[in-house]
């Protein structure tokens, strides 16, 4: 079976919906939709001890005003 939850800005109610939705479907694999440079950043989410807030923010190096956050949080900081 396959469930989306599609999220792109959300707020405390929406996130608490998802984190509800996740208990009890108890899915074996979740999807984390960013860009490919963060990729290997995905494992140290779930490192014992990380605790949201935590983000990513990927930008260009030449111009760090066209950038992009990603956070992962228990709610959404935007």
């Amino acid at each position: 079976m396959t469930t989306i939850l599609g999220i792109r800005h959300h707020g405390p109610g929406c996130a608490r919906s998802v984190r509800d939705a996740l208990a009890s479907l108890q899915p074996d694999l979740i999807l984390i939709e960013g860009p490919a440079e963060g990729d290997a950043l995905i494992p140290d989410v779930s490192l014992k001890g990380m605790k949201p807030l935590v983000a990513m923010l990927f930008h260009q190096v030449d111009n760090p005003r066209v950038s992009s956050f990603y956070p992962f949080a228990e709610f959404s900081p935007e």
